[in-house]
């Protein structure tokens, strides 16, 4: 057993044993230097948190069922888990720069590789647990039985398959660029029980395949800097929500991952974005975050499609329509 194994299973981190798992498997891949950084920040990171008041057994616990999960949905072993997350790492070293869409799209969104990636960042990334629990928050705080959401760039799946874990009465639509991720999110949506209400298919944000007014909410994280348009995006999100719907929104500040085509300079560079399209913005909130691989610096944004001649608070930010269509295919 790997030394950093052997480490962490003597502490309190040895009860779970998928991340153990993954760990062992990385270490027969991983050079000596690597694997010496990651236990520092893996074994460092709990007792320095601790002594700021911070308790990250839930976040272990969590970590411990996602990866779980990905090797339910994947069928493969943790090493092969490890190489898959490997291959991505390799192209972050190797291409820092923003690639072009269709580049990108060979190099890393076709790839198998892709979907395991974006399912594992929220075991191992502060800032994509961060936007899962905001998506949580604006989902936890509706008041509608009944939704129609769709998550664009949806990736793995993991964010929809949540949403619709907590309303059990929502239906939701996944779409990506990615068809190696359409697949790996039906997978994952089996997996969760909520096969029977989710929808995912191939596309492109730039299109959405839904009719106008339709939706009720629309989450795109970590998409927008992926397009060379972003006026595009935000346009057909306005196009699609249905009066009083709402726009979760999240992006990276000065990202320097290969796949993101457009970065922000600040979150008032969002809100302009934003603004332009119509859209009213509710919250609108610059983060930092530190992690292995991580962006350091994101906005999180709650916006709403105005309803005509209403006026709504600033304040009220959970009022979905009362009236929920299935979208249509257009």
């Amino acid at each position: 057993m790997a030394f950093e194994a052997r480490l962490f299973g003597k502490t309190r981190l040895g009860k779970y044993q998928h991340c153990l798992e993954l760990i062992e498997a990385n270490s027969r891949l991983a050079p000596l230097w690597e694997r010496v950084c990651l236990a520092l920040f893996a074994g460092a990171g709990p007792p320095l948190a601790r002594l700021f008041g911070v308790d990250t057994s839930e976040n272990w616990a969590r970590a411990d069922q996602i990866i779980a999960d990905v090797l339910a949905v994947t069928q493969s072993s943790a090493e092969e888990v490890a190489r898959h997350l490997r291959r991505y790492v390799r192209l972050r070293k190797e291409r820092d720069d923003h690639l072009p869409l269709d580049e990108a799209c060979g190099a890393i969104y076709d790839q198998p590789f892709y979907p395991v990636v974006t399912h594992v960042t929220y075991a191992l990334q502060p800032s994509a647990t961060a936007r899962l629990n905001f998506v949580r928050e604006v989902v936890r705080g509706s008041r509608a039985q009944r939704a129609v959401v769709a998550d664009l760039g949806c990736g793995s799946g993991v964010i929809l398959s949540e949403v619709l874990l907590m309303q059990r009465e929502w239906t939701g639509h996944g779409l990506d660029i990615s068809s190696q991720s359409v697949a790996y999110a039906r997978r994952l949506a089996a997996h969760k029980g909520v096969a029977s209400r989710a929808c995912f298919r191939a596309g492109c944000v730039t299109r959405l395949p839904y009719a106008d007014e339709s939706l009720n909410l629309v989450i795109a994280s970590e998409v927008v800097e992926h397009m060379p348009e972003p006026e595009v995006v935000i346009e057909e999100i306005t196009r699609v929500l249905k009066p009083g719907g709402q726009l979760v929104l999240t992006m990276p500040i000065e990202s320097r991952t290969p796949a993101h085509v457009h970065t922000l300079s600040g979150r008032e560079d969002l809100r302009a974005l934003l603004r332009g399209a119509g859209l009213r913005v509710r919250r609108l909130e610059p983060r930092w975050h530190l992690g292995f691989g991580d962006d350091r610096r994101h906005v999180f944004a709650l916006a709403e499609a105005p309803r005509p001649g209403d006026y709504a608070r600033p304040d009220a930010v959970h009022n979905f329509s009362n009236a929920f269509p299935e979208p249509e295919a257009v």
